[in-house]
């Protein structure tokens, strides 16, 4: 459910939709060389950056939706579970079609808002396990990077 941001208790940062996190994220890969595949198929990765063999695939979610761009809807708690739930979920969907691919890996991508963050900080040491990297864009489209195979960027890039 989307509710408006003035009435939040504690404000987000920023508003973004999940097209915006993917083309910060994008625009990074394709600033070191990547070719950049971008979907507009909800079921397919949002973003696939590749140089060579090596792939990432980027799976976005955000605290706005597509439809309340420029105006102040934001997605309430129990709407960014279900996003975030999705996204772990869309992940490993991809992670197990590519199973044997030792070259594909994979990030989810969210804006830099202290609601996501919470939220993710709960099940960091289990997104490690499932190698996923995560991708954080902040307010001027700079992103960050964490995670336990966050390495592999700075090795491939």
């Amino acid at each position: 459910m989307s509710v408006a941001h003035s009435t939040l208790r504690e404000k987000d940062a920023f508003l973004c939709t999940p097209a915006q996190v993917s083309q910060a994220i994008a625009a990074y890969f394709e600033g070191k060389g990547f070719s950049i595949q971008v979907s507009e198929n909800k079921s397919d990765v949002d973003v696939i950056a590749s140089s060579g063999s090596i792939r990432f695939f980027i799976e976005s979610r955000a605290n706005q939706a597509y439809k309340y761009q420029d105006t102040d809807k934001v997605f309430d708690s129990s709407k960014l579970d279900v996003q975030f739930a999705e996204q772990i979920e869309q992940i490993m969907r991809f992670q197990q079609q590519n199973l044997h691919s030792k070259t594909t890996f994979f990030i989810m991508g969210n804006p830099d808002i202290k609601r996501l963050r919470n939220r993710i900080a709960k099940v960091d040491k289990m997104l490690d396990k499932l190698g996923i990297i995560r991708c954080w864009v902040k307010e001027n489209g700079e992103v960050e990077f964490e995670g336990e195979n966050a390495f592999l960027l700075e090795l491939s890039c």
